[in-house]
């Protein structure tokens, strides 16, 4: 946070790798942090947050910094980065921007500020929920000092405000802009050598990403009294990946092409209601849609032996969108002595509708589509639950009980049949937290989980996932049972000398 405000959730990389360190007066570090203010002291928090406090002379005044440099003798190398900020009562504001081609990651993760993940706290739902894509072109980066082997040109743009509108109503609204190409490249020899003959494979690897994101969030903060809040809170992500990479093995070249898109709409509401002193409710709603279509070809055919087919190239057109939509209740009832119960009611709906063409090419005349390896159809998935956790609290030991129960609806539907399917089960938590003293600290847990399918797991049509090799959904429903158990000792805490 900077003087107390929030700017960019779990994406705070983008505060740490850009604001100069001269308008810095502190840093405080708060545990048992609490993401909702009427939640402290209730929920049983072990987050941690830094709060960025700043001098006198630098606040309720515009100041900045900016520097550039341009090397014209190494083959045109340039850095430049930029701040302009002002933090006043009324409003704070913080612009930046910043580009380079010396291999230097001046944004950090930005997918945790576009979709950030809150596991297993209040008002979370909806944060694991996903478009998949169906291909990836990644390289194998060398063990190395990153800014040594990313060969980069990135340009950022970030405009950021929040507004205090009145006492009760603040206005968050962030936006930026994030331009990126990434070149690699890998030349590697291997001779393999028997008793009777040898072998040499030779690779010449060159690859290029080009990445536009442009990203949008509205964020309404409204205190309907001491009590209760609203929150409002509305995100949009558009980006575009061009990937190509050509591979020459034993001078027969091999050129892949993929482009990758991404269109995200997300909506959430949160209403909180403290109720009695130690007693807050929570309605949560939230919708997101989330498309992502792919375009992949290769200008080599590997599959003379599957289709007999005088082809020479191929191409796959693929999409997988996405609707969630879902509603939650969440009571937490803090007790005198310490203990906690939580009780958690809801419903999610998911939808995805999966289309994959899949077709073998002679030049640029179509040769076929072969049956088994297209896909069109919507798997839809709801979600019926309900949660209780209670929390004991014996001084130095903390017993947890927790029981989710789960009734799903599965329904998959193609052309020409539909499937369904009902399935109730429940996941059992249990887990013990031992403080032994101010510096040793004792947690173990044991959950029983039952995970439903997704998309990906269920399709029956074959999908190419490179320029030799497909996929196949086990074109059924199923669940994965699994038993987790975790031990965890920590000495010291955030604030000591040694942590570990």
């Amino acid at each position: 946070m900077i003087d107390g405000d929030d700017f960019f959730e779990k994406g705070y990389k983008l505060v740490t790798k850009n604001m100069p360190v001269n308008a810095i007066d502190k840093i405080e570090l708060y545990q048992n942090y609490s993401n909702n203010k009427l939640l402290k002291g209730i929920e049983n928090s072990d987050k941690v947050a830094l709060n960025l406090t700043l001098k006198e002379d630098s606040k309720r005044i515009w100041f900045g910094n900016f520097y550039g440099g341009y090397n014209i003798l190494l083959d045109n190398k340039f850095e430049y980065k930029g701040n302009l900020m002002n933090f006043g009562k009324k409003s704070k504001h913080y612009f930046f921007t910043n580009g380079n081609n010396i291999g230097i990651d001046a944004k950090g993760d930005i997918n945790q500020l576009i979709s950030p993940y809150r596991y297993d706290e209040p008002s979370s739902i909806g944060d694991n929920q996903t478009s998949k894509t169906l291909i990836s072109l990644n390289y194998d980066l060398p063990k190395l000092n990153k800014r040594r082997v990313n060969i980069n040109n990135d340009k950022l743009l970030s405009l950021n405000s929040i507004f205090s509108i009145s006492k009760s109503i603040k206005l968050k609204t962030i936006g930026f802009i994030n331009k990126t190409e990434t070149n690699f490249f890998k030349n590697s020899i291997q001779q393999f050598v028997n008793i009777n003959n040898s072998f040499t494979r030779k690779e010449d690897l060159a690859g290029n990403k080009k990445n536009i994101t442009t990203f949008g969030k509205v964020e309404l903060i409204y205190d309907l009294s001491k009590t209760k809040t609203f929150e409002y809170t509305s995100k949009f992500n558009q980006g575009n990946e061009k990937n190509t990479s050509n591979l020459l093995f034993n001078n027969v070249s091999l050129f892949e092409r993929l482009n990758s898109e991404n269109y995200l709409f997300d909506q959430k509401i949160v209403y909180t209601n403290k109720f009695i002193d130690k007693k807050v409710f929570l309605l949560t709603g939230r919708y997101i849609n989330e498309k992502t279509p792919q375009i992949y070809s290769v200008n080599k055919y590997y599959f003379n032996d599957i289709f007999h087919e005088n082809a020479n190239n191929t191409n796959q057109k693929s999409e997988n969108q996405m609707e969630f939509s879902g509603i939650e209740a969440h009571l937490l009832d803090k007790k005198n002595n310490g203990n906690l119960l939580e009780i958690k009611f809801g419903n999610q709906l998911r939808r995805d509708n999966l289309y994959s063409r899949f077709t073998l090419f002679e030049n640029k005349n179509v040769i076929s589509s072969p049956v088994n390896y297209q896909n069109c159809f919507t798997y839809s998935s709801t979600d019926l639950y309900l949660s209780a956790k209670y929390r004991f609290n014996f001084k130095k030991f903390t017993l947890l009980n927790q029981s989710d129960v789960h009734q799903l609806f599965n329904q998959l539907e193609k052309s020409n049949f539909k499937r369904n399917q009902t399935q109730f089960f429940i996941v059992p938590k249990i887990g013990i937290n031992w403080v032994i003293n101010e510096k040793n600290k004792i947690l173990s847990t044991y959950t029983y989980n039952t995970t439903n399918i997704d998309i990906l797991d269920i399709y029956s049509g074959y999908i190419q996932t490179g320029y030799n090799s497909f996929n196949k959904g086990i074109e059924e429903f199923n669940q994965l049972n699994a038993s987790s158990a975790i031990l965890n000792y920590t000495f010291g805490n955030w604030t000591s000398n040694f942590f570990a």
